[in-house]
Parts: C-alpha cells; sequence; structure tokens
C-alpha cells in the first residue's frame, strides 16, 4: 500500500492532471450525453482494457447493427462477437454482454434499468449486484459514473500499471480506486480518468514505457528510478574503465605519476662511493755513502 497521505496523494495527482492536459487535450462537453444503465454496462464491458475510442465505436456499432436489444440477446455469439471484433477478447465479451441481456430480461421482462437512476446510489448498486456482468469492479464504476451520477474512477489493467509506476497503488483494486475518488473530486474524475487512459495507452505502456517522451519523467517514480539506475550503471562503468586504462600503464610511468602526486616528499639520498684502497707510500731510494775523512798531510 502507498504509504503517501491523502493530502499527499491529492497535490501529488493534481500536479499529474494539470501535466497530462497540457500533453493530452480534453475532449469539451464531458457531461453531455450520459449513457442509459444498459448502455453503461455494454460500454463498461467494451472499454476494460481497451481505449475509449474502441469502446465508443462498438457501443455504436451495437446500436447501428441491431434493431434492439433483444436482437442482441437472441442472437449468435458469432454475430455479437463481429460487432467487437477490432477489440481484445472479442469472444469472451461477447458471451458476457449476451449474458447480461438474458439475465436482465429473466428477471424484468425488459431491456431498461433507468428506474434504478432515482434511487439512493447504495440501493442501486445492491440491486445491480444481482447481475453477473457486476462481478467486474471496473463495469460497476462505468456504471456509477456514466449512468448513476456518482463519483467514481474505473480502474482498468493499463490504467492501474501507470498508476503504480506513478507510485499510487494499493494491494486490490476497489481500494485502489477509493484512494482515487478520495484523492481527485468528483468534478475532476471523468477528465482524470480520460487524461490517464491517455497515458497508460500512450507512452506508459507494457513491458516498457517509453519515459524520456512521457511529460511526468520528472515527478513519476518509475521514471525517476530508472534515470538514478542509469546514473550509477555509468558511474560504475566509468569507474572500470578507468580502473582497466590503470592496469595498462608501464610500472615505470606509474612510479612517475606517483612521484607528481607527492611534491614534497623528500627525495632519496645519494648512494655514497664505494672506498677505494690506500696505496702503500713510495719507496725512497737509500742515501749515498758518506766518503771517509781525508788524511792531514805532514811537512817534507
Amino acid at each position: 500500500m502507498s504509504l503517501m497521505s491523502t493530502q499527499s496523494k491529492s497535490l501529488f495527482l493534481t500536479d499529474v492532471h494539470a501535466q497530462l492536459k497540457r500533453r493530452y487535450k480534453p475532449k469539451p462537453d464531458r457531461s453531455a450525453g450520459r449513457l442509459s444503465v444498459l448502455e453503461a454496462v455494454v460500454y463498461g464491458i467494451c472499454h476494460e482494457d481497451t481505449t475509449r475510442e474502441q469502446a465508443n465505436q462498438a457501443l455504436s456499432r451495437f446500436k447501428d447493427q441491431f434493431f434492439d436489444w433483444n436482437e442482441v440477446r437472441v442472437s449468435p455469439i458469432a454475430e455479437v462477437q463481429e460487432t467487437l471484433a477490432d477489440i481484445p477478447d472479442p469472444q469472451g465479451r461477447a458471451e458476457r454482454i449476451r449474458r447480461f441481456l438474458r439475465q436482465l430480461f429473466s428477471k424484468t421482462y425488459g431491456f431498461s434499468l433507468e428506474p434504478l437512476t432515482k434511487k439512493p446510489l447504495k440501493e442501486a448498486l445492491k440491486a445491480l449486484h444481482a447481475y453477473e456482468a457486476f462481478s467486474s469492479d471496473y463495469v460497476t464504476a462505468t456504471v456509477i459514473q456514466q449512468a448513476l451520477g456518482g463519483h467514481a474512477i474505473p480502474i482498468d489493467s493499463a490504467t492501474r500499471r501507470a498508476l503504480e509506476r506513478l507510485g499510487i497503488s494499493d494491494s486490490d483494486l476497489p481500494s485502489l480506486r477509493s484512494i482515487l475518488e478520495r484523492a481527485v473530486p468528483k468534478n475532476r474524475g471523468v477528465e482524470f480518468l480520460e487524461l490517464l487512459e491517455e497515458l497508460a495507452h500512450d507512452t506508459c505502456v507494457a513491458p516498457d514505457p517509453d519515459c524520456p517522451r512521457c511529460e511526468l519523467r520528472k515527478i513519476c517514480a518509475y521514471a525517476l528510478a530508472l534515470k538514478q539506475e542509469a546514473q550509477q550503471t555509468a558511474q560504475a562503468n566509468q569507474s572500470a574503465a578507468k580502473a582497466a586504462a590503470e592496469a595498462k600503464k608501464p610500472a615505470k610511468k606509474i612510479a612517475k605519476e606517483a612521484a607528481k602526486e607527492r611534491p614534497n616528499a623528500a627525495p632519496a639520498p645519494a648512494s655514497a662511493p664505494p672506498p677505494t684502497a690506500k696505496k702503500p707510500p713510495a719507496k725512497q731510494p737509500p742515501p749515498a755513502p758518506k766518503s771517509p775523512p781525508g788524511k792531514r798531510g805532514t811537512g817534507k
């Protein structure tokens, strides 16, 4: 569960909303043309894990290609599936839609749930949960938002992925939806969801988001973690390259550079020359012999 306080989430999601609004231009007059309860159920089944455009087109084709909802109820699955051919799991969605219509007809003998719009929201939801389609929290939230006038923000796998990367998460889907509905006011709920869906299907895709092109890269927890990881990897690679370059230097060059880095180190004392042997003194020649004293002569 996210540890961010409700106020912090509200401020953070307000910032997210503002930045996404600059990138994706919301469609005007979003409040016009509220769906009927039945249409909102079909729309929710078509929209979960698809784009808004795909869901709108599917709902339009149901209205154009079938005379009424009873015809959809009695048509073969293959024909219903053709209406959903351009969205994922068309057979599964076709079975869910036809099963809902059959349950509705067996309970009401008709195809209108509009009396529920005049009941309190909790009472209306209690009646609707008798239908298998409402086992999906996404369908439930879609009906609340699109038909019953309540505050709900439907979350499918794509929008949940974007929220978790932003740092907004919870262990189960209804709890995550409650976090959003407390942090995002009702008057901005529809627009916020539309912008979040644009993000989820444009840049915050699976499996790898296009973070450099994302408007939220400076505040997104996932993008910031990727950036930090890339910086750490670059620093590690730089250190490894420097160490490898140092290892290739000759020993003498390393010693020379080490000596430059220690300019105040005392120089090593010069080695003294080895002592030389003293020569013996040269021999002096012997002195010349003295002449004997001469004899004195006698006179004659």
